[in-house]
């Protein structure tokens, strides 16, 4: 895993998103270095430690590593998440099934009406889970109904067992989805930690060099320079 090289506390770094894509801010935390490199006497000078300057590097590539790291495991789908997308529409057509026929089978008793009806509610993944499983547990208390129109009691056990195959899916994807927001977390702080770095560095660049133009363009962000441009002129 990457790690950032901190000079700040962990709880000051921000976890959220990152303001602009992180290939081009990369880069250009890569150009100012070079940039930079040579006026580090001057910015010295002007308040900037120097380690931050030389721990610039470093830090680009734990940003960079977290950024891959993030990319592959937002593109590649765990194996649990793999699954559960085979086995949802089989697990799906299967409730409808279990359904129609109990509601069948149940329609002259008021009570099992009543418990087919308030079973078919739930829409989301957690109650098809339970209701897979609800269904085989009255099926079963209730078979002679079922067999009363002919409906095969093999279904009851497979619900069941569909019911527990699909909630231990269900938890390791959920395991899978909290390590990716893990991944994302850890490229956000690392990006932010070196956002702060090259935004100190090009502050104090505009400002040794504000009266040098041909030195204080490497400390302007080419990025947000070009996005202000073209809101300027969409606004005139």
């Amino acid at each position: 895993m990457p790690t950032i090289k901190q000079t700040t506390k962990p709880d000051e770094i921000k976890s959220s998103r990152p303001n602009q894509p992180v290939a081009t801010f990369l880069q250009e935390a890569e150009n100012l270095y070079v940039w930079c490199i040579d006026d580090v006497p001057e910015l010295v000078k002007a308040g900037i430690d120097e380690e931050l300057i030389r721990k610039l590097p470093e830090n680009i590539i734990a940003c960079r590593d977290a950024q891959t790291l993030w990319e592959k495991k937002s593109k590649t789908p765990g194996e649990a998440q793999v699954q559960w997308k085979l086995q949802l529409p089989e697990a799906q057509k299967l409730i409808t099934e279990l359904l129609h026929s109990m509601r069948f089978a149940f329609r002259n008793n008021a009570d099992l009406a009543g418990r087919i009806k308030h079973i078919a509610k739930g829409n989301s993944y957690s109650n098809l889970i339970q209701n897979l499983n609800d269904l085989s547990v009255l099926g079963q208390k209730n078979s002679q109904l079922l067999t009363a129109i002919g409906f095969d009691l093999a279904l009851l056990d497979t619900a069941s067992a569909k019911s527990e195959e699909l909630a231990a899916l269900w938890a390791q994807s959920k395991n899978e989805k909290q390590y990716l927001n893990e991944t994302a977390v850890l490229r956000n702080k690392a990006f932010w930690y070196l956002h702060r770095q090259v935004a100190e560095i090009r502050s104090a660049g505009q400002y040794i060099f504000r009266h040098r133009k041909d030195r204080s363009i490497g400390y302007v962000s080419q990025y947000w320079k070009k996005k202000d441009q073209r809101k300027n002129n969409s606004a005139s």
